[in-house]
């Protein structure tokens, strides 16, 4: 007999592990209370050889924030790290907006600003999607709003990826922490403009000071010089974003207009992306510390948004950003973005089985 139940199938809750943590004045503290949740996580990773490529994927923050996830706390994973692989390093991709960090020389001189040198850290940088953000391969995925996406080329060569990632509000998905950090900030100059905008570039003619930095930057002859200000051939355009990094002058710009709800899809079918080219092979720690209304990219110290509560860990990013926001208070995040439901990211990202929002919450 054939069984005709619409019962949906039953879903297992993925393992969250928790440290938690109040007191994150003493960084010997924070690195060990670290190591510990590494330990949950190490039996997951699948090292192939001591030639295995590993990054740690995070954020260094912007120039004058403090908000960022500090070197000293990495101290005894990258320990525990380096006896497991020679090839270990940090990753980051450039940034879209205009700031040091929208190319890889600035961004190195963020980096070492904030401790992320070789002589205090031991491993070197690599700027993933290379010198302009123009280094990624394209992953096919087959999702709503993107049949493939465009991922840094050193996160997709990578053998394995350890997510990183500072939890804070976001002004267009209300919510940052592992799926941001694997959707918008692997992805290249190109893959983030296609998920912030749907529109292409703008010239403020009153701006332009025609120094044609722009035209000789663009890789679609797109733009050209007319009366001494440059104009954009739409029709050409492929919207990579690059123009906008070139001009000093701060002519143009991207329009971000993309609903909120649908910029949520895309960043987290980009993360579905970042998953398929790693075979799976990542895992993520959310560090719920100094939690602040916008994430490290805002080059200023923000007032925290909630208490500091520890350390999570797991195998799956989906329930590891559900466990963060339930511990942090759904609500916190919808005080500080009223127009933004950040659950609509967990729900198209358990629609396109990136993971589950299921959990478990495992005490460490």
């Amino acid at each position: 007999m054939q069984n005709h139940s619409n019962k949906a199938p039953k879903i297992t809750p993925s393992k969250v592990y928790i440290k938690r943590l109040q007191d994150w004045s003493l960084d010997q503290k924070i690195s060990e209370a670290v190591l510990s949740a590494w330990q949950y996580l190490k039996p997951i990773v699948d090292f192939k050889d001591k030639n295995s490529f590993t990054a740690i994927k995070l954020t260094f923050g912007e120039e004058g924030a403090s908000g960022y996830i500090k070197p000293a706390w990495l101290t005894d994973i990258l320990n525990s790290l380096r006896e497991t692989t020679e090839n270990l390093f940090i990753a980051e991709t450039n940034t879209l907006y205009r700031e040091k960090r929208s190319n890889a020389i600035g961004h190195l001189h963020v980096a070492n600003s904030h401790g992320y040198s070789f002589d205090k850290v031991g491993i070197p940088i690599i700027i993933a999607d290379g010198l302009r953000g123009r280094d990624c391969q394209n992953i096919p995925i087959r999702g709503d709003h993107f049949e493939s996406v465009k991922i840094a080329r050193g996160i997709c060569e990578s053998d394995n990826v350890i997510c990183v990632s500072h939890v804070t509000g976001h002004m267009q998905s209300g919510f940052a922490g592992s799926l941001k950090n694997l959707g918008i900030d692997c992805a290249s100059r190109q893959g983030k403009l296609l998920q912030h905008s749907g529109t292409l570039p703008e010239i403020t003619i009153e701006k332009c000071i025609g120094c044609s930095a722009c035209m000789s930057i663009c890789p679609a002859n797109a733009i050209g010089i007319k009366k001494k200000k440059a104009i954009l051939v739409k029709e050409r355009c492929v919207g990579c974003g690059e123009c906008t990094v070139a001009c000093r002058a701060g002519a143009i710009d991207i329009k971000y207009d993309e609903n909120v709800v649908k910029f949520q899809e895309k960043m987290v079918e980009y993360a579905l992306g970042v998953k398929k080219a790693l075979n799976s092979r990542i895992v993520y720690l959310n560090f719920l510390e100094h939690m602040t209304k916008n994430c490290d990219c805002m080059s200023k110290d923000e007032t925290p948004i909630a208490p500091d509560i520890g350390i999570l860990c797991g195998a799956d990013p989906v329930a590891v950003d559900k466990a963060s926001m339930d511990l942090v208070g759904i609500d916190k995040f919808k005080e500080i973005f009223p127009e933004i439901d950040p659950l609509a990211q967990i729900r198209h990202a358990e629609k396109i089985k990136l993971g589950v929002s299921q959990y478990e919450l495992m005490e460490i």
